[in-house]
């Protein structure tokens, strides 16, 4: 079955994402060890190695990625 989650707040900071991040990493390992479960965070107030230094701090490390997207805003070019 195809599930999609979204959580979204505007009062997070860079830790609470990491914080919330890392609690759906732990309840995967701890619940879900035979699924693939693909996990998404969009955060675009922060820089891609923002984004990262959060990502690359998650335990266990994920298998694939992270990989990160930077997303242009309305008018940018290049």
């Amino acid at each position: 079955m195809r599930v999609k989650v979204t959580i979204q707040s505007k009062e997070l900071s860079k830790d609470d994402l990491q914080a919330l991040l890392q609690s759906i990493r732990d309840c995967e390992q701890r619940l879900f060890k035979d699924k693939d479960i693909y996990i998404s965070a969009e955060a675009p107030e922060l820089t891609c190695d923002e984004m990262g230094e959060i990502l690359k701090k998650i335990r266990p490390p994920f298998t694939y990625g992270p990989v990160i997207f930077k997303y242009k805003e309305e008018g940018q070019h290049g």
